[in-house]
């Protein structure tokens, strides 16, 4: 996945449009004028030959003769001896012949390139519920306030920003069985934090039901019960018809899905470093 910043398709758009512009004139085009069309397209030019922000190939061409027709004006009317800008001449009274632009490929190279553009593989990806697009692409994670936090990183992270991303592309059978995976890492770290050594059999189901079992006795610290519903529900809801083949989630179960993850992540990070410091875990809460 790229990110394209289209802006720079703008602004390259523009400065065609001046040197075009100059080619109708009748008379010649001062230095300080010619320059910020001429400048920006031979760094657009330039970077576009590097691949950025798109890697285009039938234009790579023209693109490439356009580069060293603009190359030339530039060493003919701008540059000094050693290469660079030479601002020691009167760019107000110093001119570029309008004829130079005349002759210059800038229709092979528009043309080139819409064509090619016109057939190009870009999509537009819509914003989903209340969810900045950019944000569930790249830092989901935010979403549920654990990006920032020391104690949830790895694969964890990783899996969580993957469920988001999913999201926001439309894949959501994929984004749930991302979301699941990340409750399930944090579930084992979890489970040794409050009861111990994870058995050697550990589905997320045994797991979930000895927690749970924990969380109902008296008088010693215990997992808070919410926490357990909430992941009780993405293992019966979520997680186990994830486990087939011929299952599949629409988009608003696998908004639930992500959201009820963040939920469960959070209660079961914030249990662990209560046990961690010492402190008494949260008394169970009376079952419903």
């Amino acid at each position: 996945m790229q990110h394209i910043n289209l802006s720079f398709f703008v602004d390259m758009g523009g400065s065609l449009a001046l040197l075009k512009m100059f080619a109708k004139r009748e008379v010649d085009i001062p230095l300080i004028e010619a320059w910020p069309p001429i400048g920006d397209l031979l760094d657009k030019l330039t970077r576009l030959g590097e691949g950025y922000p798109v890697q285009v190939e039938t234009s790579s061409g023209p693109a490439l003769d356009l580069l060293r027709e603009l190359r030339g004006i530039r060493e003919r009317h701008f540059d000094a001896p050693s290469g660079d800008l030479d601002f020691n001449k009167n760019w107000n009274t110093n001119v570029v012949p309008a004829w130079e632009f005349v002759v210059l490929s800038l229709d092979r190279f528009q043309t080139v390139l819409t064509a090619e553009f016109t057939n190009s593989a870009t999509f537009s990806v819509p914003q989903r519920w209340g969810y900045r697009t950019p944000t569930l692409i790249v830092n989901a994670a935010s979403c549920a306030g654990l990006d920032r936090r020391g104690d949830f990183q790895g694969t964890p992270l990783l899996d969580l920003n993957e469920a988001g991303k999913c999201l926001a592309f439309e894949m959501p059978t994929a984004s749930g069985f991302h979301a699941a995976r990340a409750v399930e890492a944090i579930l084992r770290r979890y489970y040794e934090a409050l009861i111990g050594p994870l058995p050697d059999r550990a589905p997320m189901g045994t797991l979930v039901e000895t927690l749970e079992q924990a969380s109902k006795k008296k008088g010693a610290a215990r997992p808070d019960q919410r926490t357990i519903r909430t992941l009780r529900e993405i293992k019966d809801l979520d997680r186990n018809p994830l486990a087939h083949p011929e299952a599949t989630l629409d988009m608003l179960s696998a908004k639930a899905l992500f959201e009820l993850a963040g939920i469960a992540i959070w209660r079961m990070l914030k249990e662990i470093d209560e046990h961690h410091a010492g402190s008494p875990i949260q008394q169970a809460q009376p079952a419903a």
